[in-house]
């Protein structure tokens, strides 16, 4: 067995104790993380270019044609947002695979970084629902975006 490092083992100490928070701290401390990670990765400058680039679009289905057209990600219209689904076999972060414990968790990082990246996308805030998720025992991650 691989033994993990120190940094795993402290991160997974550290979505436990999101865990037992719970509730709006917890919450905001993990969509933080989220937002913040996008930004390291250079995720947002690239969303503020795609954002440029779906300029033409004038209502959600247009948004969705964009996206399904440009992303390897299934997008749908929803009544109030859109649905994202990613269509992977397994988690895409990267902390996933160092954590036995609380990697469940890493979805609610994962929801603060769709709602920092769909924000910039739609020049306002949104919100995030997780609909299905791999590492809660889903078969895709698939998120819906309050538009």
């Amino acid at each position: 067995m691989k033994k993990k490092n120190c940094c795993a083992e402290w991160i997974e100490d550290l979505l436990g104790a999101a865990r037992d928070m719970a509730g709006p701290r917890a919450s905001c401390l993990m969509e933080c993380c989220g937002k913040y990670c996008a930004a390291r990765h250079n995720i947002l400058d690239e969303t503020l270019l795609l954002r440029n680039a779906s300029s033409h679009c004038k209502s959600r289905s247009d948004y969705v044609e964009f996206l399904n057209q440009t992303m390897s990600i299934n997008v749908t219209e929803a009544a109030d947002g859109i649905i994202i689904q990613f269509r992977k076999d397994k988690c895409t972060c990267e902390l996933a695979d160092e954590l036995s414990k609380n990697a469940d968790m890493l979805c609610e990082c994962s929801r603060g970084h769709e709602k920092a990246v769909w924000s910039i996308f739609f020049g306002k805030s949104v919100e995030v629902e997780i609909v299905e998720s791999i590492l809660r025992g889903g078969h895709d991650c698939i998120l819906k975006i309050y538009v």
